[in-house]
């Protein structure tokens, strides 16, 4: 066995990695990326890889990873090999795991406003069936109850997701990556800029994938609108068969594996099953919205973090304070009129007195 396996080692290797953050429109960028001519971008987008395999593992990396994941790599046409794990973003192995075997590797992250990322990985967690608590305020609150190892979901598989403020201290995450990378390895895509500047975004990103950037000579791409996936809110019809399809007791998991077995069954069927039955489940579905008490609390919560990221992006980011200021002038406001009605009740009920 090799003391240290390195990139060189294979006929190719992934040198972009698409990490994070969730809910901040990574599958949007990893479509984008998927389509392009040059870029052989992993399938499924998600692998999770390192940082969950042991170090002594890593020997077949070859049939467990470039194989299986990058079926589609073609040398002729693809300069580069890409993968999207958010979950390499919290975690600090996985990072020093990926330096460590690809010292050339650059990193994508999609960073958002923390509170409307919040709002919408809670209701994405209930839509996974990873937590059953569906008021987001109660779920905040559990945090340090949880951390002990109490009220954890009985279907949650990794209770660190439970930990909201970790989850969207974008701030914090991103300055551990930079600080084990370099900040000329990363490039930090803003959600806002996604939409207020689509064009200039996709081309800034591919330049730093190390592909042609020029989309009019990109077929593949939409030249107007690089960016045309968008992650809506969904929710599921039935939870019997939300839970069969993403928390199915182990008892099914052996007989779905006896059965590819003696039937010969692919696990692509089974694949192409689990998307037919996901889709007749789905429904559309928003993420309640938070109180603009709540709002304003949140947002002072992450007001440091929120520094340490327009540091690093050398950025201004102060219209992501002003949601939530707009939040509370508009309490205040409301609040005001509520005392002016209140006020005019009283004036008319003196003035009934008196006559």
């Amino acid at each position: 066995m090799k003391t240290q396996i390195r990139a060189s080692d294979f006929p190719f290797f992934p040198s972009v990695f698409l990490i994070g953050a969730p809910r901040c429109g990574t599958t949007s960028l990893s479509k984008l990326l998927g389509r392009h001519p040059e870029i052989c971008f992993s399938r499924p987008k998600e692998l999770n890889y390192f940082g969950q395999v042991p170090a002594a593992a890593l020997e077949n990396i070859q049939h467990d990873y470039l194989d299986r994941y990058f079926q589609d790599y073609d040398p002729e046409r693809h300069r580069v090999a890409a993968e999207g794990s958010v979950t390499y973003l919290y975690d600090p192995e996985a990072l020093k795991q990926i330096n460590a075997i690809q010292p050339d590797a650059r990193f994508l992250v999609a960073v958002r406003n923390p509170v409307d990322m919040l709002r919408s990985f809670h209701f994405r967690m209930l839509y996974l069936l990873e937590e059953d608590e569906a008021d987001f305020a109660t779920a905040w609150a559990l945090q340090e109850v949880r951390a002990r190892g109490e009220r954890i979901p009985k279907r949650c598989s990794d209770p660190r997701r439970l930990r909201y403020r970790e989850v969207a201290s974008l701030g914090a995450q991103v300055e551990r990556l930079v600080q084990t990378v370099g900040r000329d390895r990363c490039h930090i895509v803003v959600n806002d800029d996604v939409r207020s500047d689509p064009v200039g975004t996709c081309r800034a990103m591919l330049r730093f994938c190390g592909v042609n950037d020029n989309l009019d000579e990109l077929a593949e791409i939409d030249a107007a609108n690089p960016f045309p996936h968008r992650h809506k809110s969904r929710t599921y019809r039935w939870r019997w068969l939300q839970q069969i399809l993403y928390k199915p007791p182990s008892v099914a998991l052996r007989a779905a594996a006896r059965s590819e077995v003696k039937r010969g069954v692919r696990p692509l069927s089974l694949k192409r099953l689990h998307k037919k039955l996901a889709r007749l489940n789905l429904v559309k579905g928003e993420a309640p919205r938070f109180s603009p008490a709540f709002k304003q609390q949140l947002m002072a919560e992450f007001d440091q973090d929120i520094r340490v990221l327009e540091r690093i992006l050398d950025r201004d980011l102060n219209a992501w304070r002003q949601v939530a200021l707009g939040s509370r002038k508009s309490v205040d406001r409301a609040r005001q009129d509520k005392s002016l009605g209140d006020a005019h009740e009283s004036n008319g009920s003196a003035n009934q007195t008196a006559r």
